[in-house]
């Protein structure tokens, strides 16, 4: 019997610690970037929620909302269903905004998942 393990992998500049989105959200100096929920986790502060981006239609629902956007917005997307290398959902989300031509956006490292990586964190949620 033949198992496939897939493992996505992401350049360091593409992705963003969680503490650094959590210290941004806290400054009310800084302004925020753009924050998509691309999977069935909770909330983050701020964010907007697309779904699961493995679906055809929340693909579809990601590239409506940011379709008219500058390609250089600051745009973070995050998931957290589980481990990072392991979740399709951030991995559609970013073969979209490649695409799509955008040059600035951030994946969300959470190389656990959300509640490890996040929420056990006290990093704000909504």
């Amino acid at each position: 019997m033949l198992f496939l393990i897939w493992c996505f992998s992401y350049p360091a500049d593409k992705l963003l610690a969680p503490v650094k989105l959590a210290e941004i959200i806290k400054d009310p100096k800084v302004t925020k970037p753009y924050i998509i929920n691309v999977g069935p986790t909770p909330m983050i502060k701020g964010a907007k929620y697309i779904g699961a981006a493995e679906d055809p239609a929340n693909k579809e629902k990601l590239k409506t909302m940011v379709k008219d956007f500058p390609k250089n917005k600051d745009i973070v997307l995050y998931c957290g269903c589980c481990k990072l290398e392991d979740c399709w959902n951030i991995h559609e989300a970013d073969k979209i905004m490649t695409s799509m031509g955008f040059t600035n956006y951030k994946i969300l490292n959470m190389p656990e998942d959300f509640t490890v990586d996040w929420h056990n964190k006290g990093y704000p949620i909504e």
